[in-house]
């Protein structure tokens, strides 16, 4: 609104009043009264105030993208370390890396050579890893289901906000509309005006011209009439 206000006041199309000028933040005060061609009427004419787009939405807050940001690679220990999973003799990790060297036996083979090599170290059991990877397999799954929460929060934040946004445009743009039909409107009332100005001067000037016309006629020939004499006797 500031913005067309200073156009139409540097066109000396307006004419603002105190208060307006005190809006302005600074516009220089009109010490001379507002002429145009548009005519009196046209000084005037104050457009409708635009709408204040702050309050229309057309700069929300922005989107918290920090928050929807979902954490990628995250080691394995450090969600362990956040569930709290103690440290066991025989981490689940280890016997997985055991079982890999087996590949190559069969399956009740494998078995078989754990069992062997858990019977011959009394510093840990397969419970042992049993409880780790299930601790594990629970922690993992906890932090998954965060995930998809955290997911399910983010998409719904989401959600809200192109709401918010899209009806904030909404109004913004209806109102701006509005307005820009009002300018328009006063702007071909001050066409017309013109027009209709500009109509009567001509009309007046050729009203004019062909008074001026028909008097010069009148007069000339009066002029010729009168000639008579001096041609008959003046000598």
């Amino acid at each position: 609104m500031k913005g067309i206000l200073k156009f139409l006041a540097a066109a000396k199309l307006v004419d603002l009043s105190d208060e307006e000028k005190m809006k302005l933040h600074g516009v220089e005060q009109v010490d001379e009264p507002i002429a145009t061609s548009l005519g009196s009427e046209a000084a005037s004419v104050n457009p409708p105030p635009l709408p204040d787009t702050s309050d229309a939405g057309t700069s929300p807050p922005p989107i918290n993208c920090a928050a929807a940001d979902v954490a990628e690679g995250k080691s394995f220990e450090n969600i362990f370390k956040s569930a709290q999973i103690p440290d066991s003799p025989f981490p689940a990790e280890r016997l997985l890396r055991l079982l890999d060297g087996l590949r190559a036996m069969d399956e009740a083979t494998r078995k078989a050579a754990v069992h062997a090599m858990d019977a011959a170290d009394d510093n840990w059991t397969i419970d042992d890893s049993i409880i780790d990877a299930q601790r594990k397999i629970t922690a993992l799954e906890d932090y998954q289901k965060a995930l998809e929460s955290q997911l399910t929060a983010n998409q719904q934040q989401v959600i809200t906000e192109v709401a918010d946004l899209k009806e904030a445009e909404e109004r913004a743009v209806t109102e701006i509309r509005k307005q820009i039909a009002e300018m328009e409107r006063l702007l071909a009332r001050e066409i017309q005006k013109t027009a209709e100005q500009i109509t009567n001067l001509e009309g007046g000037q050729k009203s004019a011209m062909e008074s001026c016309e028909r008097e010069v006629k009148r007069l000339q020939t009066e002029i010729e009439r009168l000639r008579e004499i001096p041609a008959q006797f003046s000598h």
